[in-house]
């Protein structure tokens, strides 16, 4: 019984000496990796010189946060025009309107360097009107209202029943604001909620919000939103229309 036990004993710790043995042994080899740089890119959006009387054009920032540098237009009949913007957009943010030099024509390419803070997505917009009985299309501010701090809800009143407005678009300055919804009553009484969901920060705006429906006139616009406390104190938030 006692060498029995011996054996058992003298099994068990060659195993345990095995196992230590095989575990030191293994090793981790590294054997490929992968990271994401900031740096400058430069994109090339090709156009393909699509008629059009622009006479001004603009951006979205999407996906990831975006600063971008310059930006230059390439016409179509091959004379080019720079921009230099240096500034940072969140994600779901929008340039201001960039207007274009000249006459209005048609666009070739649109040549972008921008700083990604990861992989984002930037989408132009030309503007379009002027010329041979087009319609300019126009921005007209319909109110502005300062905005407290923390979560709440605020009523531009607009009282507008005239007007075509087919776009509405929300701009911030003196502190950031983070918009949640958005409801616009019209002046026949019906409503449009929109969800928003972006932070925008002094001197940016959102994207245009379409309105639903015929062009109407608005009589009030109620936000819910977080303003963020800043150096300035409250924020102030501005709403305006694109009419036709």
């Amino acid at each position: 019984m006692n060498l029995l036990r011996c054996l058992v004993i003298m099994c068990l710790a060659l195993s345990a000496i095995g196992l230590a043995s095989a575990q030191a042994s293994a090793r981790e080899v590294l054997i490929g990796s992968t990271s994401y740089e900031a740096r400058p890119i430069r994109d090339t959006i090709n156009i393909g010189g699509r008629e059009g009387q622009f006479r001004g054009l603009r951006f979205d920032v999407r996906q990831s946060d975006v600063e971008v540098l310059e930006f230059r237009v390439v016409y179509g009949n091959g004379s080019s025009e720079d921009f230099r913007v240096r500034q940072f957009f969140r994600a779901g943010t929008s340039s201001r309107v960039f207007d274009l030099m000249g006459r209005q024509r048609a666009i070739r390419q649109i040549i972008v360097t921008y700083v990604p803070s990861g992989p984002a997505r930037i989408q132009f917009y030309g503007v379009e009107g002027g010329g041979g009985g087009g319609v300019i299309a126009n921005w007209e501010q319909l109110g502005c209202k300062s905005v407290g701090f923390l979560i709440d809800r605020d009523v531009i009143q607009v009282g507008r029943q005239d007007g075509r407005f087919r776009a509405l678009r929300l701009e911030v300055s003196e502190s950031p604001v983070e918009f949640f919804d958005l409801r616009v009553v019209f002046g026949n009484g019906v409503k449009q909620d929109i969800r928003v969901r972006e932070l925008i920060r002094p001197g940016e705006r959102t994207r245009p919000l379409d309105l639903v429906g015929d062009n109407r006139g608005i009589a009030r616009v109620e936000m819910v939103y977080r303003s963020i406390a800043g150096f300035k104190g409250k924020a102030r938030v501005c709403v305006s229309g694109l009419s036709r």
